[in-house]
Formats: structure tokens, C-alpha cells, sequence
């Protein structure tokens, strides 16, 4: 697809290597003690995770037919999220301690599933926020607590933290979002053609996964999940490469992009100039 691509650059950036392991764990603004976990960055990460927690035992707990919440997928997002939050504040606490014993690993377990989690619940968030107000919600029902806190706290977070954290994203990383939403496309298939219900009776969980509706869901589902996803993602990439060059800016008091940081760790494509005659196209680290 690209000519003369580096192949070992493109695994490197379709997995979660990453040689900065305190951007998982500081502020984006921080600029003195760029490896150092600052107190109130863990007070927000546990104030973020006990919120999340307490969110869901609360839309749990009053939900009138508990037997059903977990065949939604905004109920699912809302739980990816909160152990999202939960393993993101447990990461600054483990960078702690490693730095106490003389040794940090850039890629430990804990940092690459609170990546791979990252990845995955700012796109369900803005998804499924997007798709709820504008296709689902119905204005004349009325509004009700859960409704924003399942469906717009979600995304106000996400956005929030993408501004707040230093965490990386690369384009690459889109195809993540297929290990949420592509088994729950299958699940909603399976539950329907095993007999499965909603509470109020009917066949299909969502209007738009309507499986009895082939020539609606079909097109849906396979425009949402190869065009859709990448979408968004880009979208969020974008927020990532504001937030930098934002930060960069204000640093500097002008943009430079010899030292831009968004290039070097939330990558796209970009023309090797190394190679510029030879056209030869990398995936920047």
C-alpha cells in the first residue's frame, strides 16, 4: 500500500512499545520533572476511577431489570472505562515503585493494557455518546440521570483526559477498537438468533442492530466498523496532536516543528526526508 515502507517501524507502531514510560503517568503540561510522578496527578487518577466505580454501582443498583443491563453496549463501555480508570491510577503508583527499586521498564503488562484500554474506551465513549443523543434518545421521554451518566459523562472524561494526561496515540492503533465493538456485533447476532429479548419484549437489542432487518443493519454495521472506526479514531488522534502542539506553542510562544512533540510520539505518516528523492515513506516513533 505505502512503497519502500520500513516493515519493522510499522509493527513497532501497530504494537505498544513506547520508550517513554513516565507519559502514562504525568501531566501533559508538566514541564519540570518530565519522570516524575507528581502527588496530584494520583489524587486526579483515584478521584477519576472512584467516580467511574461509583457510577456504575449506581446505574446498576437502579436499574429495574438488572437481568438485561449487560447486554447493552453503553453499560459495557461504561465498565471498559472505569477499569480503564481503575488500571490508569494503579500505573503512576506502579512507576513508583519500580523508580524506588532502581529499575522502570518501559513496557511493562500494566502499561500496555491501560493503553490497549485507553485506545478502545475514548472511541466506544464518543461512539456510543454520538449514536445515543442523536439516533436512540427520544426528547419528549425526558431526561434522567442515567442518561447522562451513561452517555455523556462518558465522552465529557474521555475528551477531558486525552487534555489533561500525556499519554501517546498513533493512528495505527484504530484496529483496537475491533476487539470491543466486532465481538459485540457477533453477540448481538448470537442473542438474537438464539431468542434473546429485551426487557420490553422486543428481538433486537438496539433499533440499528436489528438482525430481523438485514437490509438496514448490514450496510450499518459494515460502513460503522470499516470507515466509522478509523473515522473517530482520526478524530481522536487529532485531539491528541491539539493538545501538544497547544502545549508546544505555549511553550515556545511559536510553533516549531523542528521539535514538535506530537510527531515524535503521537505518529502518523510522514515523509521520511532522509529518503525525500526516493519517496520513501516511514511510520515516525
Amino acid at each position: 500500500m505505502f512503497p519502500n515502507v520500513k516493515k519493522n517501524r510499522l509493527c513497532e507502531q501497530l504494537g505498544f512499545n513506547h520508550d517513554q514510560p513516565y507519559d502514562f503517568a504525568v501531566f501533559s503540561w508538566q514541564q519540570s520533572k518530565l519522570n516524575q510522578v507528581s502527588g496530584p496527578y494520583i489524587v486526579y487518577r483515584f478521584l477519576a476511577a472512584a467516580l467511574f466505580l461509583s457510577v456504575v454501582v449506581y446505574c446498576g443498583a437502579r436499574s429495574n431489570h438488572p437481568e438485561y443491563w449487560l447486554i447493552y453496549l453503553s453499560h459495557i463501555g461504561l465498565i471498559l472505562q472505569t477499569l480503564h480508570l481503575i488500571l490508569s491510577a494503579a500505573l503512576p503508583v506502579q512507576l513508583l515503585l519500580l523508580s524506588h527499586r532502581g529499575r522502570v521498564d518501559n513496557n511493562t503488562t500494566l502499561s500496555k493494557l491501560s493503553w490497549f484500554l485507553y485506545n478502545i474506551t475514548n472511541l466506544l465513549s464518543l461512539v456510543i455518546s454520538t449514536v445515543f443523543w442523536a439516533v436512540l434518545f427520544v426528547p419528549g421521554r425526558g431526561l434522567k440521570d442515567r442518561d447522562v451518566l451513561v452517555h455523556a459523562l462518558n465522552s465529557i472524561m474521555s475528551i477531558c483526559d486525552i487534555f489533561i494526561s500525556k499519554r501517546p496515540c498513533r493512528m495505527l492503533h484504530f484496529y483496537q477498537s475491533l476487539a470491543a465493538l466486532g465481538p459485540y456485533v457477533v453477540f448481538s447476532a448470537i442473542y438474537w438468533a438464539a431468542g434473546g429479548r429485551r426487557e420490553n419484549g422486543l428481538s433486537y437489542i438496539y433499533p440499528i442492530l436489528n438482525w430481523e432487518n438485514l437490509s438496514l443493519t448490514v450496510p450499518f454495521v459494515t460502513v460503522g466498523l470499516m470507515i466509522g472506526l478509523p473515522f473517530v479514531h482520526g478524530l481522536i488522534w487529532s485531539l491528541h496532536l491539539l493538545r501538544d502542539r497547544v502545549i508546544n506553542c505555549a511553550r515556545r510562544g511559536t510553533f516549531d516543528e523542528e521539535n514538535d512533540y506530537q510527531s515524535r510520539w503521537n505518529p502518523a505518516f510522514v515523509l521520511d526526508e532522509t529518503s525525500a528523492n526516493s519517496a520513501t515513506v516511514i511510520i515516525k516513533a
